[in-house]
């Protein structure tokens, strides 16, 4: 076998490798809502059928350290399977998370502009009447709505 022939196997394989990376990306995204609707179904359905995985999907995850990843993973698991009393998409102020990012520790993984409020059909939480509640930030990355999250400025926040 040639020099010339193994290197033309090696690079044969790399795009090959490549081809099925993007593919698999392209139909990974394709599953991401594209509206509001969309994305509020998405949640629904994730915590009404239990679906963690179908949950843990709309997250962004990119910047997130072991430990935020950690507690974002139970975070959603507590609300799988819950009775949703109401959902809303409202607007996210720009400013909104000024006040976390002001520490200069903290950065938000992508521009959040709405927030999906989930209120549970439970209990109240206090003598107030308050309903149990989960808030999701989400905002548009890569033409797919996501979940977003609050990370460690540099990445890093296993030192959380």
């Amino acid at each position: 076998m040639t020099q010339r022939s193994t290197a033309w196997r090696l690079c044969r394989g790399l795009l090959a490798s490549g081809i099925a990376c993007l593919l698999w990306t392209a139909s990974a995204r394709a599953d991401l809502p594209r509206d509001p609707d969309a994305m509020m179904a998405q949640i629904r359905s994730a915590i009404e059928t239990r679906d963690y995985d179908a949950l843990k999907k709309l997250v962004l995850w990119k910047d997130a350290g072991k430990i935020k990843k950690r507690v974002v993973r139970f975070h959603l698991a507590r609300n799988l399977g819950r009775k949703i009393k109401s959902m809303t998409w409202e607007d996210f102020p720009e400013d909104g998370l000024d006040g976390v990012i002001a520490t200069g520790k903290l950065v938000p993984n992508m521009a959040m502009t709405n927030a999906v409020r989930v209120i549970f059909d439970e209990e109240p939480i206090n003598a107030s009447g308050k309903l149990p509640t989960s808030v999701f930030l989400v905002g548009l990355y890569n033409n797919a709505y996501r979940i977003g999250l609050v990370v460690r400025k540099g990445g890093d926040d296993d030192g959380d």
